[in-house]
């Protein structure tokens, strides 16, 4: 009988604790469900500055605008390239708002030839991430 007894709780208690953790579960996806994402649009993604020399500089601002009615954050924006300097005001975008993102390139000896430097924005857009892009072609005689 006491066999009967402690087969049973046992029992009980494992059914209780996959059912705590179904519930868990359940409760996690649906969280994630209702997570709603901003959308944003760029002016001009893929910025292309053509053919520069050695020591030229290249100044460029994209535009980044929300689309939706979610606020747009942007947590940072990084680059592949310590040679781009960026600058933006961390804020939050309601619709219809606009970010200039400045960008610093300086043409340096170490870069000649073809480039193609990639900076990520971290928001909370439904991939995490938007990509933009500078490219150009570095000479070593001033042009």
């Amino acid at each position: 009988m006491a066999k009967l007894i402690f087969k049973v709780t046992f029992l009980v208690i494992i059914f209780s604790t996959i059912h705590s953790c179904k519930k868990e579960t359940k409760e996690i996806e649906e969280e994630f469900k209702e997570q709603i994402y901003s959308e944003l649009s760029i002016e001009n993604q893929d910025y292309d500055f053509g053919l520069i020399s050695v020591n030229d500089t290249v100044l460029y601002t994209y535009h980044i605008k929300n689309i939706s009615e979610e606020p747009l954050k942007i947590t940072r924006i990084i680059s592949n390239c310590d040679c781009i300097e960026i600058n933006f005001d961390k804020q939050s975008l309601q619709k219809n708002q606009i970010l200039d993102i400045s960008t610093k390139f300086i043409a340096t000896k170490d870069k000649i030839g073809s480039i193609n430097n990639l900076m990520l924005i971290e928001c909370n857009i439904e991939k995490g991430v938007a990509v933009l892009s500078m490219s150009g072609y570095i000479s070593e005689i001033k042009k």
